[in-house]
């Protein structure tokens, strides 16, 4: 587990720990990869449907139109998805980097060698 330190997050003001476990972060971030791979799957098919010329030229044109919302709608959801993924990433780089410092400190500490 991985405590980070929060400012006023107490109830009382004081300093708070959050505990995040390593296994914890890195699946949400495999699954939030897995939802951003699916969704660019989607908009590939989606694009692949609505070029077939009988979309485009015969009576179900007006389906093309749901196709149409439906893909920005999938978008918006990756667009989400992917700034989620930056927030994640971000988490688990500090982490590492906070794991750094401390592991660096204890060496000064105990006089070992980097």
């Amino acid at each position: 587990m991985a405590n980070v330190a929060t400012d006023g997050a107490g109830a009382g003001g004081g300093a708070a720990d959050i505990s995040i476990s390593v296994d914890e972060i890195s699946e949400i971030y495999n699954r939030i990869k897995k939802i951003i791979l699916e969704l660019e799957k989607l908009e590939k098919s989606t694009e692949a449907i609505s070029s077939i010329k009988f979309y485009k030229d015969g009576k179900a044109k007006k389906a093309l139109k749901v196709y149409d919302k439906a893909n920005k709608k999938a978008m918006d959801l990756y667009d989400n998805y992917a700034q989620i993924a930056v927030l994640v990433k971000y988490t688990i780089e500090s982490m590492m980097e906070q794991d750094e410092l401390l592991s660096q400190e204890i060496r000064t500490k105990l006089n070992l060698p980097d």
